[in-house]
């Protein structure tokens, strides 16, 4: 067997392994190949997505660029070069090369979607869209990526739009929690509760661990005034984790409307303790102060909104309204009421 021959059985044998997830094999056969033909321009690029892989960036850029200068029309090389290149920071680059990768081989779909992932990272929504489209004009029974045109049109206030593809990817992908609960949280806003909790309710059933979707859950009750409902997913929220600041905040906002007040409170206070300063938090803290009859305290943390919001934030707005209520009924004019 020739050398060159040699070198091609151990490129191939490298690459299976590789994809057996066997690195440090992989590595050996990949190593031997190249030694045994410089030239051999699929196994520079092999070689190089596998260093690229175990952190070794600027050495993969090297092999691929070496695999692309020996075979220009190799799309893999320009799509593993753009990789490399996005692990690296120079997305620029990344960009020439995944598009490299495309007119090399129109039909290969991989550095289409790594494309489209790129400007989805660097939140250059048209440019995503655009790329993710052209993807799935290749590949539609993509699940996934009609999950993230969904998440593009969230980002672009295109409900409807939003709505469809993450319908699109249940149709293809009925278990897919993350879609189900992008449009639950889209018919909560469209005033369909009933449907957002059914379509959330069935998240939950099947992955109780899943507390994004018991907060969208607990959010959807909100909507449909089942204050009881509401609070239990949110306590069984805090119950799986403690620090979840927000699910606290929306549970004081409900005892609040169950009348207990004396438990909003305390679950306010620890939810400022892991986000001091948090505004939003400083005012439900401050209602829930004033529902308590300690109006010096809720006096003390509506300041506190107004000194942290900026002019004209509607939160400020608020806070600047209950502050006025509560010294008109005269509970913030004790002498003992802290300006801090």
């Amino acid at each position: 067997m020739s050398a060159f021959q040699e070198s091609q059985s151990r490129n191939n044998r490298g690459a299976a392994l590789l994809l057996e997830g066997r690195i440090d094999l992989a590595r050996e056969q990949l190593e031997e190949a190249v030694r045994l033909d410089p030239g051999n321009a699929r196994a520079l690029s092999n070689l190089g997505y596998l260093l690229d892989a175990e952190g070794q960036h600027e050495q993969a850029v090297l092999l691929l660029q070496r695999a692309i200068a020996l075979e220009p029309t190799y799309a893999v090389a320009h799509n593993n070069l753009g990789l490399a290149y996005t692990h690296l920071g120079r997305c620029d680059r990344a960009q020439e090369s995944y598009r490299a990768a495309i007119q090399a081989d129109g039909r290969f779909g991989v550095a289409r979607l790594n494309l489209a992932q790129l400007h989805h990272e660097r939140e250059e929504w048209n440019e995503a869209l655009e790329a993710y489209q052209d993807y799935l004009r290749l590949r539609p029974a993509d699940a996934q990526a009609h999950y993230n045109v969904g998440v593009v049109y969230l980002h672009k206030q295109m409900l409807e739009h939003a709505a469809a593809a993450f319908g699109q990817a249940l149709r293809l992908q009925p278990d897919h929690a993350e879609a189900r609960i992008n449009l639950g949280a889209i018919l909560v806003r469209r005033g369909q509760a009933d449907g957002a909790v059914r379509l959330l309710g069935e998240v939950v059933e099947r992955q109780p661990e899943h507390l994004l979707a018991r907060y969208h859950l607990a959010v959807a009750r909100l909507a449909r005034r089942d204050l009881a409902g509401a609070a239990a997913e949110l306590e069984s929220i805090l119950s799986r984790d403690g620090t979840a600041y927000q699910a606290a905040s929306n549970l004081a906002l409900v005892y609040r409307g169950l009348g207990r007040h004396a438990e909003a409170v305390p679950l306010l206070e620890s939810a400022l303790e892991r986000a001091p300063g948090h505004p939003a938090l400083t005012f439900n803290l401050g209602l829930a102060y004033q529902d308590a009859g300690d109006g010096a305290a809720a006096a003390t943390c509506l300041r506190r909104v107004v000194a942290l919001e900026p002019e004209g934030s509607r939160l400020r707005a608020q806070a600047e309204a209950a502050l006025a209520r509560i010294i008109h009924e005269g509970f913030a004019n004790n002498p003992g009421v802290p300006d801090r």
